[in-house]
């Protein structure tokens, strides 16, 4: 069985005041990675970016909601 290459992403989470988080972290694809970057949130605001190329941003709409957000 051939194994999944992990890749390397960065989250970053933008607060209502305007302070950024970052997190590093490793996935098997962007919708994993996606998935991992909203759950972890807690601002108002996530991108996920993966070779410097930004793969998307959500913001918050409820307590464990996100819509696309434009950048």
């Amino acid at each position: 069985m051939p194994t999944r290459r992990l890749k390397s992403y960065v989250a970053i989470d933008i607060a209502p005041d305007g302070r950024a988080l970052s997190d590093t972290f490793d996935a098997p694809h962007d919708t994993a990675a996606a998935r991992r970057a909203q759950s972890a949130a807690e601002g108002v605001l996530v991108q996920l970016w993966r070779d410097a190329r930004l793969i998307g941003a959500w913001r918050r709409i409820g307590p464990r909601s996100f819509e696309p957000a434009e950048v």
